[in-house]
């Protein structure tokens, strides 16, 4: 029994140190690289077939909660508009994100969406609340998630928006934001 454990041990310690090699998130291809994770990925990440995007109108979100995620420093809030929350045909959870800086300045709009079945993230467009209108993104470029770098929303949103690959219904994942999270707290782990 204790070989076994011993042996978990060592290959979590192992896969754990694999993340942290030097590469940044956008110079990471799958099979790239000559650290543990490069041995395992041996193939390019799968781009999620997507539908027809429908933009929010950001002149009606007017729900929003706070997102909450372990991060060193701390310059930011973050908050997730519950009204734009969507789950298309494609699997894919769709949302708008705004991100403002605790000294002051300008408010930063994103609209997102998240593959739970690849584990991926990209940014559709950026809001422009003033004018009521998005800057659509000119890349289409899907990236891993991750929860160990500076501004990695998208990490800790996964947590709450997806289980086992697949993603938590909508009003599920509106009702979990809506509750006074403790730590450690999970959304399978609730009472019903």
């Amino acid at each position: 029994m204790h070989k076994i454990l011993l042996l978990t041990c060592l290959l979590a310690g192992l896969v754990q140190a694999a993340e942290y090699e030097t590469h940044t998130p956008d110079n990471i291809e799958a099979g790239e690289g000559d650290g543990l994770m490069g041995f395992f990925k041996n193939k390019a990440p799968v781009i999620p077939a997507e539908q027809e995007i429908q933009y929010p109108d950001l002149a009606t979100l007017k729900q929003w909660a706070p997102v909450k995620f372990a991060q060193e420093i701390k310059n930011n809030n973050y908050y997730l508009s519950l009204d734009s929350l969507s789950l298309g045909p494609d699997r894919i959870v769709r949302y708008v994100i705004a991100v403002t800086p605790k000294a002051g300045g300008p408010k930063n709009i994103l609209f997102e969406g998240i593959d739970c079945k690849t584990n991926q993230y990209r940014t559709y467009a950026w809001g422009n609340p003033n004018k009521n209108e998005w800057q659509k993104s000119t890349q289409v470029k899907w990236k891993p998630l991750s929860k160990n770098q500076y501004n990695a929303w998208q990490g800790s949103l996964s947590d709450n928006f997806c289980q086992m690959g697949d993603p938590w219904p909508v009003e599920t994942i509106r009702k979990d934001f809506t509750v006074d999270k403790q730590a450690g707290d999970c959304l399978g782990c609730r009472a019903k």
